[in-house]
């Protein structure tokens, strides 16, 4: 087992952890939430943000075997620790879902992007459903359900020919770089072993990663997902 031998370190210091978030917080967490956790990243390809000190995260992208990172029930508790701060899915070369990125520094201008876009997406029939997920940072997901499951790159083309040619196009940026002052709607996520923050993982920010009901939208404030 990977329980903290120090639970009161702090590895992170920010506006919604101002006296730090401890080793031990992060375990707790990641204990509480793993049934969840195991139940999102099942089969993917995952990469772990390591807390080395306070405010410094690095990258793990591979086990000492060299093979990417898996979490099972077998090496859960083996692999999460108290510096495992961020849990990050990877896509596969075919998919179910496809994300649009809301890429904003602006909560408020995110908010409305992450809503109309859903409301566009009902008329797409290539997807099921929609549902907004907060990453954890700034902004949000809008993670649409397929109707059936594609190539990742086929998928991101033909969101991409869908958001230019709807009213989105007018309101927002469609663009791998956001224009300052404008929400971008970005599609990079889409791609074999692009990477997003896994649903229930905490972010850099300390805060969790959730799914929020687009009638909570409006009054939703990122320190509500402080643990």
């Amino acid at each position: 087992m990977s329980r903290p031998e120090n639970p009161n370190t702090i590895i992170l210091k920010n506006q919604f952890y101002k006296r730090g978030l401890t080793e031990g917080q992060v375990y707790d967490h990641y204990m509480k939430w793993r049934g969840p956790i195991l139940n999102e990243v099942r089969g993917r390809e995952l990469m772990f943000a390591i807390m080395t000190d306070v405010n410094k995260p690095i990258i793990r992208r591979r086990g000492r075997d060299n093979k990417f990172l898996r979490l099972n029930n077998s090496n859960y508790e083996e692999m999460i620790t108290g510096r495992s701060i961020t849990i990050y899915s990877t896509m596969h070369s075919y998919e179910e879902f496809a994300i649009i990125d809301i890429d904003s520094d602006n909560l408020n201008q995110a908010k409305q992007a992450a809503l109309d876009v859903s409301n566009v997406m009902k008329s797409f029939d290539l997807v099921r459903e929609t549902t907004i997920r907060f990453t954890g940072k700034t902004s949000f997901h809008i993670i649409c359900t397929l109707m059936r499951k594609s190539q990742i790159d086929r998928i991101r083309r033909i969101f991409e020919t869908f958001l230019q040619n709807s009213d989105l196009a007018a309101k927002y940026t469609i663009a791998y770089k956001r224009t300052k002052g404008i929400p971008n709607l970005d599609l990079s996520p889409n791609k074999f072993r692009g990477a997003y923050t896994t649903l229930h993982s905490l972010s850099l920010l300390g805060l969790r990663c959730t799914e929020i009901p687009p009638h909570k939208l409006r009054s939703f404030q990122p320190y509500q997902m402080t643990i």
